[in-house]
């Protein structure tokens, strides 16, 4: 075997990885969850897709570019892999009065439509 066989067979292919993020991101927004995944879990889906990444290697992987871009920095001691815009989106949910008063306004908005015709 030659230096570059065994130097290529410890590469990470970070595009699986990125695609991997970019997915698990993607459906944890979809289920409104928070963006994140178990480090365990994070890397039992990379294995699963041919990267070979450990808990060792985890940090110094995500550290590097494209992983930077779209993976917060990785604590080892919280065990969780978190995706870049896990901040708290503001409540922008309305009350139950205010919701009532834009339902009445439209609908007070619909019948003088409707009259006008």
């Amino acid at each position: 075997m030659l230096i570059f066989e065994v130097e290529d067979s410890r590469a990470v292919d970070s595009g699986k990885l990125l695609a991997l993020t970019k997915f698990l991101a993607g459906r944890a927004k979809d289920t409104n969850a928070k963006l994140q995944v178990s480090s365990k879990a994070f890397i039992k889906f990379a294995q699963g897709l041919g990267v070979n990444i450990t808990e060792e290697n985890l940090g110094d992987i995500i550290s590097r570019e494209p992983l930077s871009n779209v993976i917060d920095p990785y604590d080892p001691n919280s065990a969780v892999v978190s995706f870049k815009g896990n901040t708290d989106a503001p409540d922008t949910s309305m009350n139950a009065n205010q919701a009532q008063e834009v339902v009445a306004q439209n609908a007070k908005d619909a019948m003088k439509r409707g009259m006008n015709k």
